[in-house]
Order: structure tokens, then C-alpha cells, then sequence
């Protein structure tokens, strides 16, 4: 695990650039709401977690897409193994972490529709994607 992959969550945030900008926007709407103080901290607490683990999965993502240098549906699975097995190094210490959110289908099709888009799929690996995705697998 490279240095850049550690680091307070806070480092983080500033490391990934437009994630310290979208957790400050996070914060401020839950600092508006009608909720006790500890229950904003803790809110913005797990914003930041998400926020910073959503960051760090596009970039593991991009990484396995560079490296792979295959098509952009098996990179991006790659990508998301390698995350997947090294994200529990990044885990906040804390056993109350929220679990990860579960992808419904549409979810799943807006994705690969907007990989398909932005030329990252072609016809042919989005129809497949999009099959695998409609079939539950």
C-alpha cells in the first residue's frame, strides 16, 4: 500500500480534490437540519466515509483501467477487486461503520449507460453488461 493510500480521513478528502468540496456541501445541508448536534457529528462522521470511500473507488477503478490495458468492463473489475480487497486497510477504526450501499438494477444500468457514453464500453461489451445486469447476474 503506497503512502497517498493512508492517512487521516481528512487527508483524504483533501487528496481527492472535489470530494473535500462535496463533503463541505454534505456538511452543511446536515448542519441545517433538526437534529441534536451528536447526531449531526455523526452524520457528517459517515458522509466523510462515504464520500472519501466513493473517491477512492474511482480512483482504484482508473488504476486498474491504466494498468490493465484491456476493455474498460474487465479493468473496471479488476479496479474494483484490487479496492475491494484493500479497503479494509482504509476502514475507520470504528465498528458502527455504515455498510455499503446495495446497487439496485437501474443503479446498474445508469452506470453502464453512461460508460457506454462516454466511450468507455463499446456496443458490444455494453449489450453484454447490460444482458448480465438484466439477467440478475
Amino acid at each position: 500500500m503506497s503512502t497517498e493510500d493512508t492517512g487521516s480521513l481528512d487527508d483524504r478528502l483533501h487528496r481527492l480534490g472535489i470530494a473535500y468540496d462535496v463533503q463541505r456541501i454534505v456538511a452543511t445541508g446536515i448542519g441545517k437540519l433538526p437534529l441534536s448536534e451528536t447526531t449531526k457529528e455523526s452524520l457528517t462522521s459517515r458522509s466523510a466515509t462515504a464520500v472519501v470511500v466513493v473517491g477512492e473507488t474511482g480512483v482504484a477503478l482508473v488504476k486498474g483501467a491504466a494498468e490493465a490495458g484491456r476493455g474498460a468492463a474487465t479493468a473496471a473489475k479488476d479496479g474494483a477487486e484490487t479496492f475491494q480487497r484493500t479497503r479494509h486497510a482504509h476502514a475507520s477504526p470504528s465498528a458502527d461503520a455504515p455498510a455499503p450501499p446495495v446497487e439496485d438494477v437501474t443503479t446498474r444500468l445508469e452506470r453502464l449507460s453512461a460508460l457506454h457514453r462516454d466511450g468507455h464500453l463499446d456496443d458490444a461489451e455494453y449489450a453484454a453488461a447490460k444482458a448480465k445486469v438484466l439477467a440478475g447476474s
